[in-house]
C-alpha cells in the first residue's frame, strides 16, 4: 500500500513537471495569422522538436492592433492565463506605413499595457509580416514606396524593428524569412492565390520563424513537414533557422523582458511626495534624508527643504531588476510647527477606530497616515469638533489650517 502511495506521488510530481515545462503562446492577429492555422502549425513543428506548447488565437479578419486594444475577445483572451509570449501582428498595410500616419504604436502601446497588468513576465512579440507579392495598389499613390513588393518589405522591417526596440520585445522576422525564401527560392511560391494572404508554404515559414525567436534554437531537425514535400519544408526551415538566429540583437532577442523601476503615479504637498509603482515584485525605496520603505506605494515626508535623491529598485516576478534615481525639490511650508501644549488644535483617539479633531475654526485639513507613510486619509475639517473614521493602530497625522499653519503628530487608536 506504500509502494503504491509513493508511485502515486512520483507520478503527480512528474505530471506538474510536464505541465511547468508548457510554453504557453496567445497569438492576436486577423486572416493572416488565421490563414492554415499558424498558431496549430507552430505547435505541432514545436512538438516535432520535444516542445509542449499550449497556443490559442484571436484572429478577426483585417484587425488591427488599436483594434484588439479594445476587443472583448481579445482582452478576455489576455486575462485568461499568465501567457509565456503574446504574439501581435499589425493589419498587413498598416504595419508598412509610417507610425506617424497610422495608430499602429498607440495600438501596441495600449495591448502592452494589458499584457503587462495580467502578468509581467510575458514576453511580447511583433509578427513582422511581408510585402504583397506586387506591392499595395491602395497606397501606391499616397506612399510611392508601397508600389512594390521590396518597398513595401522595407517599411515592415523598419516599422516593426522599431516597435520591438521601442517596447523591450522580440521581433519575429517573418517577412525577411519571406524575402530570402523568393530571392533565392523563386519556385516556392508563398503566396495564396490572391497575392497577400500566406500560401500553406508560406504559413509553414511563418511557424518555423516563431519557433526560432521564441525558443531561439534552430529548427532545422523538425520532424513535422506540415502538407509540405520534405525537401520544400527542409529548405524553409533551414532559411528560418539562418533568418532568426544568424541576428538574434537585430530582433532584440538579446533584450530581457521589459521591466522599469520609474514612476506609475506620483503625488506630493509641502512636506511630503507620494511615490507609486504598480509592479507585482518587490520594491526597495531609499531616499537621501534616510527613510526607507519596501512597499509598492510609498510617502516620504520632510521637515526642511531642499533637493532630494529617491532610488527606486524593483525587482519583477521574473527576476529581472531595474532602478530609477529621482530627484525632487522640497519646499516645505513655513509655520509648521510641532503640536504643543498650548495648541488650540487637539487631535487624538476617540471612540474605536475614530480620531477626534477639536478647536478648529472655519476650515482645516487632516491627513493620516500610516508607520510606513501611506496616506489613509484626507479630511477636510469645517467644524470645532469633528469625529474620523481610520484604521486601529499608531498613526501619524498632519493637521493644515486655512492660514497656512501646519502641525503634525502621532495617535494610538484602538
Amino acid at each position: 500500500m506504500i509502494e503504491r502511495v509513493l508511485l502515486s506521488l512520483v507520478s503527480i510530481s512528474l505530471w506538474a513537471s510536464l505541465l511547468s515545462a508548457q510554453t504557453t503562446v496567445l497569438f492576436l492577429g486577423n486572416s493572416y495569422t488565421a490563414a492554415n492555422d499558424l498558431p496549430n502549425t507552430f505547435r505541432q513543428l514545436a512538438l516535432s522538436l520535444g516542445e509542449e506548447v499550449t497556443v490559442s488565437a484571436s484572429t478577426p479578419g483585417g484587425y488591427t492592433l488599436e483594434q484588439h486594444a479594445t476587443y472583448a475577445p481579445s482582452l478576455s483572451l489576455i486575462d485568461a492565463q499568465p501567457w509565456d509570449f503574446v504574439v501581435m501582428q499589425e493589419q498587413s498595410q498598416l504595419g508598412a506605413l509610417p507610425v506617424d500616419v497610422t495608430n499602429t504604436e498607440l495600438g501596441a502601446t495600449q495591448l502592452l499595457a494589458e499584457i503587462e497588468e495580467n502578468y509581467e513576465c510575458t514576453y511580447p512579440v511583433f509578427y513582422m509580416t511581408w510585402g504583397r507579392q506586387n506591392g499595395d495598389p491602395d497606397n501606391c499613390p499616397a506612399f510611392p514606396f508601397m508600389c512594390t513588393y521590396d518597398g513595401m518589405q522595407q517599411g515592415l522591417r523598419n516599422n516593426y524593428v522599431a516597435l520591438a526596440n521601442w517596447n523591450d520585445a522580440y521581433t519575429a522576422p517573418v517577412g525577411v524569412a519571406w524575402k530570402q525564401v523568393r530571392d533565392t527560392h523563386p519556385l516556392i511560391n508563398l503566396y495564396a492565390a490572391d497575392g497577400s494572404h500566406p500560401s500553406v508554404e508560406g504559413t509553414y515559414l511563418a511557424a518555423c520563424v516563431f519557433y526560432c525567436t521564441i525558443f531561439q534554437e534552430s529548427c532545422v531537425d523538425a520532424a513535422f513537414n506540415s502538407s509540405l514535400p520534405p525537401d520544400t519544408a527542409a529548405i524553409l526551415r533551414s532559411i528560418a533557422s539562418a533568418t532568426v538566429l544568424d541576428e538574434p540583437e537585430t530582433w532584440n532577442l538579446d533584450v530581457p523582458n521589459g521591466t522599469d523601476a520609474f514612476l506609475d503615479g506620483f503625488s506630493s504637498g509641502p512636506d511630503y511626495i507620494t511615490l507609486i509603482h504598480n509592479g507585482q515584485g518587490t520594491h526597495l525605496w531609499t531616499c537621501s534624508n534616510g527613510q526607507s520603505f519596501t512597499t509598492a506605494t510609498v510617502t516620504f515626508t520632510f521637515d526642511t527643504s531642499g533637493v532630494y535623491t529617491v532610488v527606486h529598485t524593483y525587482t519583477d516576478p521574473c527576476g529581472n531588476t531595474a532602478t530609477a534615481n529621482l530627484t525632487f525639490t522640497i519646499v516645505v511650508t513655513v509655520g509648521v510647527v510641532e503640536q504643543d501644549a498650548g495648541s488650540r488644535y487637539q487631535v487624538r483617539a476617540g471612540p474605536p477606530g475614530i480620531v477626534e479633531v477639536h478647536g478648529v475654526q472655519g476650515v482645516a485639513t487632516l491627513n493620516l497616515f500610516d508607520a510606513q507613510g501611506r496616506m489613509l486619509s484626507n479630511e477636510r475639517i469645517n467644524s470645532s469638533e469633528a469625529q474620523v473614521p481610520c484604521p486601529t493602530g499608531l498613526l501619524f497625522w498632519t493637521l493644515t489650517d486655512e492660514r497656512g499653519t501646519r502641525l503634525r503628530g502621532k495617535v494610538l487608536v484602538h
